[in-house]
């Protein structure tokens, strides 16, 4: 093993380094978790944020959604959105800032990150709906959030990308466990520590923290089996992979977990549920 204490220090110190999460974000999810709130109430919130409030009209008014009328006001479009949905688009207005760079560590141009994060969050809502998981939208955000760990490790992994492959290459390993050997840390345990400062949900923790070995998931098995499966299928597609898509095994116990036995009728599911370019856009 290559690790080095001085790295693994900088590593650390990186994530200090990551902001917390907007107080409008925050505040409105806050809101949203709040059983006495109204549609208003998270619209004055939300109305704080321009960027955040043409999101949120630009979702209501696109084709996938198919509204036979123009949605013109903020408590309507949260009102026919739904609270899950608006959950959802708030945390991914919130990562789309750190998750649109290039990251030449992981050999992924600028934008592709985020296209992959995004289509491992609807793939992991069209999985979650197959498999009757008790909160679809929550699958979207652990979906989208999975790989959020990368945007530190990027510059680290840069500069190791060569010991990092040559293991994968003549080890035959997973390229997050040579990440692990080489820097003492992969990109699973990085977004795990950042979705804890960032205070996400024990069940969204876990998930990031899994996603690559959903047999060790402690909290939600089920929810990292299906970040895991649509993670897989993503790459198996050729949606924004980078160079950590080399050696990534499919885990049994996640399709086992899942029930699921037939993988190519889902992949062909998830490669239709990929082409809703409007929703992308919305959520860009």
């Amino acid at each position: 093993m290559v690790i080095n204490s001085s790295v693994m220090e900088r590593i650390l110190a990186k994530v200090d380094e990551i902001p917390p999460l907007p107080a409008v974000v925050i505040k409105a999810i806050k809101t949203i978790d709040d059983p006495k709130s109204s549609s208003s109430d998270v619209a004055k919130i939300i109305s704080q944020d321009e960027g955040l409030t043409a999101k949120v009209l630009k979702l209501a008014n696109s084709a996938y959604y198919g509204f036979p009328r123009s949605i013109t006001t903020l408590s309507e479009a949260i009102t026919v959105l739904g609270y899950n949905t608006v959950k959802s688009l708030i945390y991914a207005a919130a990562a789309h800032g750190h998750m649109s760079g290039e990251l030449k560590g992981y050999a992924l141009d600028r934008g592709e990150l985020w296209r992959h994060s995004l289509g491992v969050a609807i793939v992991s809502r069209e999985i979650a709906k197959k498999v009757k998981h008790r909160d679809i939208e929550q699958a979207f955000v652990a979906g989208l959030l999975h790989d959020i760990g990368k945007i530190v490790l990027n510059q680290f992994v840069r500069f190791g990308f060569t010991l990092i492959v040559k293991k994968v290459e003549v080890e035959r390993v997973p390229f997050n466990q040579a990440e692990r050997e080489i820097l003492g840390f992969d990109h699973t345990d990085i977004g795990g520590r950042i979705a804890e400062k960032w205070n996400l949900p024990p069940e969204l923790v876990d998930a990031i923290y899994h996603h690559h070995s959903p047999e060790e998931s402690k909290v939600s098995p089920k929810l990292t089996s299906i970040v895991h499966v649509a993670n897989s299928l993503c790459l198996m597609l050729g949606w924004g992979i980078g160079a950590d898509g080399l050696l990534y095994p499919l885990s049994d116990f996640a399709l086992q977990n899942l029930g699921i036995d037939n993988l190519d009728d889902l992949m062909s599911a998830s490669a239709d549920a990929l082409k809703q370019d409007d929703l992308f856009s919305a959520l860009e």
